[in-house]
């Protein structure tokens, strides 16, 4: 009964004109631009925004005189078979990245509708919802394995990613482990995961989309994490875990949950509650780049770096400091000798996060700050 008048209550709330809702748009890609982003992952779905909004989302990627971040964007509809997979695009109008997104498996920790192996520690029986069965989304990874393209789902409890991870064993059994891993499914959030998860989830390369800032608004001692999971709530969000099995991780922020502002989601990776789920400034800025770009399979290998041959495609900021900043001060994961040349990135244990001066797109100025030209 609460999910169905929260749902409707949104759908509700999103039935605007299309004036306003490409007042709201552009709002959001300024906002975007103004704080060093180049792109955005449009996570749409029925039950989010509509195929009005998707499609008018994406109309910004060819908008004359209008300079704006790209919009990368994904549709979240449940596929039960290649035909209906292939006739979901064709009806969409709009070329996505992928059938995947807010395509949920399960709910958020928030509202206690995250699916859980054991019950909620501040309600007793609760264990969340979910959404779709393990055999809803195998049919619908095989679905998109088969087309070559992108499958996924919101993901948060370790009850919802055992769903996930059947699911994914279903579509192999289907159509072949090695299509499953070709189409490089994409599961958003995956908060709680155990080294065993964290292993099938590298099996098949699944794409694991996080966001630093849930820990660091949420993982402290006492915090919300803390209160729905009991001693659980340390293990989760495992930077460092997934790295070490050689899960593909990306970093974001899942905007409007955590406002846009890169360098504090880099710091939160820095200073994540648990020590060892900790990584190094520089791995957190390359997942907050070049990982992004990788995970929405964009076609040029060089997006997201500054190199020769790469798109013209960066921020400049005003950093009051520069150096490298490494997860364990005992462990040296990048050398930290100058003659190293090992990148330095701000110091974020200042207090003050850098400003962004200048954000550029293929070449093409997206933002300038009136300090860069004073």
């Amino acid at each position: 009964m609460k999910r169905a008048a929260h749902t409707a209550a949104r759908q509700e709330a999103r039935r605007l004109p299309e004036a306003s809702l490409l007042a709201y748009q552009r709002r959001a890609l300024t906002e975007a631009a103004e704080n060093g982003y180049v792109a955005l992952a449009e996570m749409a779905a029925p039950h989010i925004g509509g195929v009005y909004d998707l499609r008018l989302a994406a109309a910004w990627n060819t908008a004359a005189g209008e300079a704006m971040p790209e919009i990368l964007p994904y549709w979240g509809e449940l596929a039960t078979s290649e035909e209906q997979a292939r006739a979901l695009l064709d009806e969409l109008g709009v070329s996505v990245r992928g059938l995947a997104g807010d395509l949920n498996i399960d709910g958020s920790l928030g509202s206690r509708t995250a699916a859980l192996r054991a019950g909620y520690s501040d309600a007793v029986g609760e264990r969340g919802c979910l959404y779709l069965s393990a055999e809803q989304a195998g049919a619908h990874l095989a679905a998109c394995s088969l087309l070559g393209i992108q499958g996924g789902f919101h993901v948060i409890g370790d009850a919802g990613l055992d769903a996930a991870l059947e699911a994914l064993e279903l579509a192999a059994a289907e159509v072949g482990e090695q299509r499953v891993r070709a189409a490089g499914h994409r599961f958003e959030h995956v908060e709680v995961a155990d080294p065993k998860s964290v292993q099938q989830l590298a099996r098949y390369s699944v794409t694991v989309s996080a966001q630093p800032r849930f820990d660091a608004d949420w993982g402290k001692e006492g915090g919300m994490y803390e209160q729905r999971l009991g001693s659980r709530s340390r293990s989760m969000n495992p930077f460092a875990s997934f790295y070490a099995a050689g899960v593909p991780i990306c970093f974001g922020s899942d905007s409007p949950v955590t406002p846009l502002r890169p360098w504090s989601s880099v710091r939160a990776c820095l200073e994540h509650h648990n020590h060892a789920e900790r990584i190094s400034a520089r791995a957190a800025f390359l997942g907050h780049t070049r990982a992004g770009w990788r995970a929405a399979k964009h076609h040029n290998p060089m997006a997201g770096q500054l190199v020769p041959g790469a798109p013209a495609s960066f921020a400049v900021w005003d950093a009051e400091e520069l150096m490298v900043q490494v997860a364990d001060g005992r462990v040296q994961s990048w050398s930290t000798d100058p003659r190293a040349r090992t990148p330095l990135l701000p110091a974020l244990d200042t207090g003050v996060d850098p400003v962004c001066l200048q954000t550029v797109k293929d070449g093409v100025e997206l933002y300038s700050s009136p300090a860069l030209r004073s």
